[in-house]
């Protein structure tokens, strides 16, 4: 059979009377979020958790719509998508799911909620009840609470939601590592459709089943299908830097071959900050704040997630850094003081959960450096490079922000979120709005606007 795409899927949708459409990430950037390895697969439900009982009974009380914890894909029922999509009925079909779903970095999880207890998830309660069994899936020889005892007790967590449901409208999400976090003052179903190719799930039937859901349970059917947005050229970035009021160009390598150097393997992964710095360790890539970027990107607010990504940039091949400066020590990054004191709140980046001491040290003891610049900012102008392997080093004499762009791919950060935070950087530092977007060679070059 031939792949199912968003077209088959909407199509599909309008059959069974839903209003269905396809959209871009581009179109819910702000609402899009990287999922975490350590991220809970849990269930579509809109409704926001009020506790998590994790297998040694600790209770974890989560704030309302405040919550940025989870992380994780979601499909109807967390862990029973995939028994139910495989036909799956024994409790040691679901042990053996719960583990599963542990391997691939997510924690597996099921939920009940405050007014029906095990019973207050929807789709297992359809399940049970036989509400399934015209579309031939076999009913589950456990009940909620058997279930939920068997997920723990392999090693996953049980939610308990709260509240009504007022879900609006349903999300198919066919981006990988990406998912839509809840929201109780703006409830929908996200179904997380991507994730179930790797638990080689049958996905046209999954994702019958989980509309089956959604009208058995009385939900909106109103569907939004999110696909990738179409890749980002160098052109999209200097007309996206234009409309927001920068001058932007496009040029070759050669246009400046005498700033450009290949990167080394052994090169530290450092800040764009163009001044000087007292370790001349360099020859690797240039990222905000250095790997700072990459957590920001992720959503990643730990230092458990810094720690994380500092020793994924050593087995990548780079040095990892973050900096301060001679006058603001830690906090002379403007990047993290940026992020640290809310100036990203607007754009949906959650904040640090770590101060700038706590990060650099955290980086530090998982075999990164920590750079100190000196002196003052006096740069005239932004590189954007898209020539892989390639930066141009620091001149505290001929200050410039590098930002290699390229090594984005690397870290699979979403590089339009990447570069829209790179631009807000600097225009929020006071910097020059003026970027030089450098292409591989034989790419159109474009003049400044």
């Amino acid at each position: 059979m031939s792949e199912l795409t968003p077209t088959d899927i909407a199509s599909a949708l309008q059959l069974r009377g839903w209003e269905s459409s396809i959209i871009s990430s581009n179109d819910i950037s702000s609402e899009l979020v990287p999922t975490k390895s350590s991220g809970i697969l849990k269930c579509v439900d809109g409704r926001v958790t009020s506790v998590i009982l994790t297998n040694n009974r600790i209770m974890i009380a989560i704030k309302g719509s405040d919550n940025k914890c989870f992380g994780g894909p979601k499909l109807p029922g967390g862990v029973y998508a995939i028994a139910h999509n495989r036909h799956a009925t024994s409790i040691s079909d679901v042990t053996a799911i719960a583990k599963e779903v542990s391997s691939k970095g997510y924690i597996p999880s099921v939920h009940g909620d405050d007014s029906s207890d095990m019973l207050g998830c929807g789709f297992f309660k359809l399940w049970i009840t036989g509400r399934f069994d015209d579309m031939g899936y076999p009913r589950p020889e456990f009940d909620a609470d058997q279930g939920a005892k068997a997920v723990k007790n392999a090693g996953g967590v049980i939610e308990m939601h709260h509240g009504k449901h007022t879900e609006k409208v349903v999300y198919i999400n066919l981006c990988p590592n990406t998912t839509i976090e809840p929201n109780e003052d703006d409830q929908r179903f996200v179904v997380d459709a991507w994730i179930g190719g790797k638990f080689n799930l049958d996905i046209p039937k999954f994702l019958i089943a989980a509309a089956a859901t959604v009208e058995m349970l009385g939900g909106p059917k109103i569907a939004k299908i999110i696909v990738p947005a179409s890749p980002l050229t160098p052109s999209d970035i200097a007309t996206a830097l234009q409309s927001r009021g920068w001058k932007a160009a496009i040029v070759s390598p050669a246009d400046i071959a005498s700033e450009m150097v290949p990167t080394k393997s052994s090169g530290m992964l450092k800040c764009v900050d163009g001044r000087g710095s007292d370790n001349s360790r360099f020859g690797g890539p240039k990222l905000p704040g250095g790997i700072y970027a990459i957590a920001h990107n992720r959503h990643a607010t730990s230092l458990s997630d810094i720690t994380s990504i500092t020793k994924e940039v050593l087995s990548a091949g780079f040095v990892p850094s973050v900096h301060g400066d001679d006058s603001s020590d830690m906090l002379g990054c403007g990047f993290f003081k940026l992020w640290i004191t809310g100036r990203f709140d607007d754009m949906g980046y959650p904040r640090p959960e770590f101060d700038a001491d706590q990060g650099a040290k955290a980086v530090k003891n998982a075999g990164g450096v920590i750079e100190m610049h000196h002196g003052k900012h006096a740069e005239k102008v932004v590189y954007i490079n898209l020539c892989p392997n390639t930066t141009i080093e620091p001149n505290e004499n001929n200050q410039r922000f590098v930002v290699d762009a390229w090594v984005g791919g690397k870290f699979n950060l979403d590089i339009p979120r990447f570069l829209a935070s790179a631009a807000a950087t600097v225009e929020m530092l006071g910097g020059p709005k003026v970027a030089r977007v450098i292409v591989p060679r034989g790419m159109p070059i474009i003049e400044e606007a």
